[in-house]
């Protein structure tokens, strides 16, 4: 029995197949041992939006997953979801196989005592993390998330402070120490003083290599964190922060202002000096600068959240309200505009797709449960990939043929497409048309088709030759996607453990679609609610660029388009390159991945130069099952073309040639040989029709086309040794049919079927064959 065979005896088929379609991407295994297995991982679930745990424990019998069917079902049938299944498919066959035996001898549980096992995963995955340059943001952030309880956090929180200081991460240290204040983490923050206070050091000295922005956000940080902590340690700064006053630097002056003015009595309290640091000058003219650059930053579209940030620390500077309140509120209505903008040019691409590739308007029949409703898809769409895609960018979620289901909240807002898309009357379904209202307003809008064309990449642009090499420590590649939900202006995103999307201040921010290659910076700019990353995008990629940087061990992100975990899965031996080369050629998604034609060109010639790199390897591969690898192991020795019209029954001389000694220059010359044979001893016996298997206008460049003559003359005597029987006025072929020549007669002349023939249609056939030099023998 196989794998499938065995989950299929105790799971639904639903459930298998939600796990077949579960993206490996979105999973990351923390660790993992073998006799007895032992395996941790974590699903980013992006139906639930949250991280799932799994840890299976094949010495204890036992499998933990906090998962609600865990929770809920108390049958293991029912308990053993879609996650559970994906990871055994991951584990090697045998070993999954063992497991699905025993699994009832396994306790399957989601008891997790002071979150315990949870918080040894995070703190692993921040391990593995902190290895990499590249991924120490993300692993400060799996170190934070490992800190579930006040119960012995004091050496993580350590841990964490010391990691961000000595990688200069501030951004990152205060953020900490602001939600840590907030969560009761006092006590522990007591014990390292001398670390938070030399990360406040430190800052003091760098001030000036952060944008305004960031700036803005360690203040906002430092709001939260000086209404806990003292600042008795800032009294020998007094002329630390004069200078920074007098500065002509921006952040320099605006932060010592603002922090003074905002602490001022504990500044006072420590060192009198503190009183009389700022001038009434020095205040009104950080004022009217501030409030210019406040008014250039509108002008110039910035992010809607520094003008929050400005806003919000305009009260202690002392600027009123009515210098700036209104400009602002009239560019927020703005921002809001356009983020409304956003989903319409979303929805403009997907009705342009539902257009051009023919998806049907259908009735899904819409059931409220709770606060989502359950449909049933129309089974013709379910068999467009590209209505599959769209359905999945609007939120539906769960098996599509049993199951599919969408929040109240995403039909809201995504209202306007879902009109165009299902006959259902949503008129009567109020829960609907509050999220509509609550987004949407009151106003009706039309989804205008050409507003999707930017959208689509057009053939000849998709071609960036790459002259720098990128270092793999440094940049990976991402595939963008389009957004379910579109965040902070971005159309596209894409997903691993987390989502990801690019930097809005990046030139290329407006320039990038879906399905774009790109290479980007591995550290993200900001990782906002522990689960989105905000990306720099240096340049898009091509097809050959991408495979090449893959093969070369590039960490990528794969989308919904280009398959390249395939490159590593042919560079690991994972798979050999004639099924992924199977896989890449019948991908369903094929017709509507833009230039993905292109993307098979690159991957053949990728694979070409790997099979010649690799043949011995992929010899020894083939060889473990030659009946099922004729084609490829024909390929493999570059016979293709030297067999070129012969129909021989190559699996059966395989079989009898190959053995585990076979080496591949042995082989070639052994089957080479033996096709000779075959040949010869076919063309001694003459069998009738035997012949069939030959086409010489094919083999005319092949070294076998020196059996031509023979072949010629064993048909002609065929065919003029099998006679026509004349029976009255009818003549019956049917055993000048098996020759060659009798049968594609018959064929042209579409008699295959047909033994008698009249005088007229007789006629007919034996011109033929007078054409063709041939006697008819008549009895």
């Amino acid at each position: 029995m196989e794998l499938k065979d065995h989950i299929l005896n105790i799971v639904d088929k639903h459930i298998y197949e939600k796990a077949e379609d579960f993206p490996t991407k979105n999973i990351k295994i923390i660790s993992l041992k073998e006799d007895p297995i032992l395996i941790s991982a974590l699903f980013f679930d992006k139906e639930n939006e949250r991280e799932f745990h799994i840890i299976i424990d094949e010495e204890q019998k036992e499998i933990f997953h906090d998962c609600p069917s865990f929770l809920i079902y108390s049958d293991i049938e029912k308990k053993l979801c879609a996650h559970v299944i994906k990871l055994l498919m991951i584990l090697q066959t045998e070993e999954a196989i063992k497991i699905l035996k025993e699994i009832h001898s396994y306790k399957l549980t989601s008891e997790d005592f002071g979150s315990e096992k949870k918080r040894k995963n995070f703190e692993l995955i921040a391990s593995q993390c902190f290895e990499d340059k590249g991924s120490i943001i993300e692993g400060l952030t799996y170190l934070n998330k490992a800190i579930i309880s006040e119960f012995d956090c004091e050496p993580t929180i350590k841990k964490y402070l010391t990691i961000a200081l000595k990688n200069e991460l501030l951004i990152e240290f205060f953020e900490f120490l602001k939600n840590g204040y907030k969560n009761n983490l006092n006590k522990y923050f007591k014990q390292n003083e001398v670390l938070i206070e030399k990360g406040f050091r430190t800052f003091l000295k760098t001030i000036d290599h952060y944008s305004f922005y960031n700036l803005l956000r360690i203040i906002d940080y430092l709001n939260s964190i000086t209404s806990y902590k003292d600042l008795d340690f800032l009294s020998e700064n007094v002329q630390e922060f004069k200078d920074m006053i007098n500065s002509k630097n921006l952040n320099l002056k605006y932060f010592a202002i603002y922090f003074i003015k905002k602490n001022y009595e504990k500044l006072v309290q420590i060192n009198e000096k503190f009183k009389s640091i700022i001038t009434q000058n020095n205040l009104e003219d950080l004022k009217k600068q501030i409030l210019s650059h406040f008014f250039e930053e509108i002008e110039d579209f910035c992010i809607i959240e520094k003008l929050k940030l400005m806003r919000s620390q305009f009260d202690v500077l002392g600027i009123p309200k009515e210098q700036y309140e209104k400009t602002y509120q009239n560019y927020k209505r703005e921002i809001k505009s356009l983020e409304k903008a956003v989903y319409l040019k979303k929805f403009a691409f997907l009705k342009l797709l539902m257009d051009k590739y023919d998806v049907k308007k259908t009735k899904i029949n819409f059931k409220k449960k709770r606060n989502i409703y359950i449909v049933d898809h129309n089974e013709e769409n379910l068999q467009n990939p590209v209505y599959k895609y769209i359905i999945r960018k609007l939120g539906f979620f769960g098996e599509e043929r049993k199951s599919s289901a969408i929040k109240s909240s995403d039909l809201g807002v995504n209202y306007f497409i879902i009109r165009e898309l299902f006959l259902d009357d949503l008129t009567q379904l109020s829960d609907i048309f509050y999220y509509k209202k609550q987004f949407w307003g009151d106003e009706e809008y039309q989804i205008r088709v050409r507003d999707g064309f930017p959208l689509l990449r057009n053939d000849i642009d998709y071609s960036y030759e790459i002259e720098q090499d990128y270092s793999n420590e440094n940049v990976m590649i991402i595939e963008w996607d389009l957004a379910k939900n579109p965040i902070k202006g971005s159309l596209i995103n894409a997903s691993s453990s987390q989502i990801m999307i690019p930097n809005q201040n990046n030139p290329l921010f407006h320039d990038l679609k879906p399905f774009d290659l790109c290479y980007c910076i591995k550290r993200p700019v900001k990782i906002e609610a522990n689960t989105i990353k905000i990306i720099n995008v240096i340049t898009k990629c091509s097809f050959k660029d991408a495979i090449r940087s893959v093969s070369q061990g590039m960490e990528f992100i794969e989308g919904y388009g280009y398959p390249l975990s395939l490159v590593k899965a042919v560079i690991k031996k994972y798979i050999n390159p004639f099924e992924a080369h199977k896989i890449v050629m019948h991908n369903p998604n094929k017709e509507f991945i833009p230039d993905y034609k292109k993307f098979m060109k690159e991957f053949q010639k990728f694979l070409f130069e790997y099979i010649n790199e690799e043949k011995d390897y992929i010899f020894e591969e083939l060889k473990k099952d030659p009946s099922n690898n004729v084609e490829q192991i024909i390929i493999l020795l570059n016979l293709s073309n030297n067999l070129s019209g012969m129909n021989l029954p190559y699996s059966q001389i395989i079989g009898k040639i190959i053995s585990e000694e076979s080496t591949i220059d042995t082989f070639k010359k052994t089957f080479l040989k033996q096709i000779h044979k075959y040949i010869r001893n076919l063309l001694n016996k003459g069998a009738i029709g035997s012949t069939s298997v030959f086409n010489l206008r094919k083999m005319k460049n092949t070294p076998f086309i020196k059996y031509s003559k023979k072949i010629s003359a064993l048909r002609k005597k065929e065919f003029e040794e099998n006679p026509v029987y004349k029976r009255h006025n009818t003549f019956d072929i049917k055993e000048i049919k098996k020759t060659y020549y009798g049968w594609n007669i018959a064929n042209i002349l579409k008699w295959v079927k047909k033994d008698l023939l009249s005088l007229k249609e007789f006629s007919k056939f034996r011109d033929m064959a007078e054409k063709l030099n041939l006697e008819i023998t008549l009895r």
